[in-house]
């Protein structure tokens, strides 16, 4: 048997004490019958199963080998699938039952908080389990697991295998359709294209060949035309060094049927993408109650990879979040955010505006970037409260939480009167609003 953070010991169950207080009552009507030998015979009988099946399961526990193994997930559009191999091999397995109990975090699971899976040991010596889990970006700490075996009414039983915690990952869906769709509006609109020759990819006109240009930038079809040597020019390409702050503090991990990290996250990862496609460099920051994570720069697909593992390596919180709950940065990780904002060309913060600490902090950050030039921009992604697929429970939902809404408008109100850009809107609506303002950025920096 495995020995892997195992926990033998006897737990007696819910229906032990219901037994006993139904053998209790049944004898005292039979005494108050006259019948006291039959209330002796029937508690004798039960105290005589109940010594001999725990005798039995911890003789049967010492010859049980119980494995878990093969543990993966498959995403599989809204949900996601944890499934493991259970291995269980005994020669005393007989008039015994086997039962598998999994804790299932409350954000994984609307219908059950924890998994009871009961099956004849007999039948279950090599079985592949399934759970379907809620598709939630993030990491989730599924445990603790056990295994146990039982008598035949389930009233005692002993644990032959113990798990403490399983890491489960989940990565944020990754949608490139969008991004094709801003690239091709920003490439389509002269006011957001740098409309200066030079060096690029990007066609802008064509002009006579003179010496020294590279064969390779002929234009064939204008040499055919006009009869002389013609070549290609192409756009300046200016690149942006953009700092991407995530906030994943504990109130961010409230709302349904996404929380706000969710869609925080969402909203990051398709505006790396976009960043990334436009060869731009990208600082990714994620704001925690434990401090400032950087990843490192990214330029590339292979860096937007480690993007995406930074995303889903953010673990969620054990406890209930509040929402009401202040979460200001520490000061070490709030000078730390100031010192990699100082040298960017924008900075892109996705954070809601619930607290009024949340927002002098941003504010302060603003006012640093001002001075400095760099563009600085606030998503507060209202609309992430209030999500549902059904039209009654969003209608619902809204009127539940329109006090948080008064609270949201006011902080953005005192965010823009401050001089701070703030994006309050849909979430796709936003992504194109941030793509038109580092398109302005660009365009400045190429002028």
């Amino acid at each position: 048997m495995s020995t892997t953070a195992r926990k033998q010991e006897l737990t007696i169950t819910r229906r032990f004490y219901v037994v006993c207080l139904l053998i209790m009552a049944s004898s005292v009507v039979a005494c108050f019958n006259g019948n006291v030998l039959e209330a002796l015979s029937a508690v004798a009988l039960f105290v005589t199963y109940v010594a001999t099946y725990v005798n039995y399961l911890t003789v049967a526990s010492r010859r049980l080998v119980c494995e878990l193994n093969d543990f993966s997930t498959h995403v599989e559009g809204e949900y996601v699938k944890l499934r493991f191999r259970v291995v269980i091999s005994t020669h005393t397995a007989r008039l015994l039952v086997g039962k598998l109990y999994v804790a299932i975090p409350p954000q994984l699971s609307s219908t059950y908080r924890r998994l009871v899976l009961s099956k004849g040991i007999e039948i279950a010596t090599n079985q592949m389990v399934e759970i379907l889990l809620n598709r939630r970006t993030g990491l989730h700490i599924v445990g603790p697991l056990r295994v146990a075996i039982t008598d035949p009414f389930q009233l005692v039983e002993r644990v032959v295998y113990y798990k403490e915690l399983i890491s489960l990952k989940i990565p944020p869906e990754v949608s490139t359709a969008p991004v094709a769709r801003w690239y091709g509006i920003v490439r389509s609109s002269s006011g957001a294209r740098t409309l200066t020759p030079g060096t690029g990819i990007e066609y802008h006109s064509t002009r006579e060949y003179q010496p020294g240009d590279e064969l390779r930038y002929i234009d064939w079809k204008a040499t055919a035309r006009l009869g002389k040597l013609h070549v290609k020019v192409f756009e300046v390409e200016t690149s942006l060094r953009v700092a991407l702050v995530l906030d994943a503090s504990s109130y961010m991990f409230i709302g349904t049927p996404k929380s706000l990290f969710e869609q925080c996250a969402d909203l990051a990862v398709a505006l790396a993408n976009y960043l990334i496609k436009r060869r731009d460099r990208l600082i990714f920051i994620v704001l925690t109650e434990d401090g400032v994570k950087v990843g490192s720069e990214a330029r590339n697909y292979k860096d937007f990879i480690e993007i995406l593992n930074m995303v889903t390596s953010i673990e969620w919180p054990r406890y209930e979040p509040t929402i009401r709950a202040e979460s200001p940065l520490r000061p070490e990780s709030l000078t730390g955010l100031r010192d990699l904002i100082d040298h960017v060309s924008a900075t892109i913060i996705l954070s809601p505006v619930l607290s009024k600490q949340r927002v002098l902090e941003l504010a302060g950050l603003a006012r640093r970037s001002q001075e400095r030039g760099v563009k600085f921009i606030v998503i507060a992604p209202l609309i992430t409260f209030f999500g549902s697929k059904d039209r009654l429970l969003d209608v619902l939902y809204k009127v539940l939480r329109f006090d948080l809404l008064n609270i949201e408008l006011e902080n953005v109100k005192a965010l823009r009167s401050q001089g701070v850009q703030v994006i309050a809107m849909s979430p796709q609506k936003a992504i194109e609003k941030v793509v038109a303002e580092l398109e302005k950025v660009r365009a400045l920096r190429v002028r």
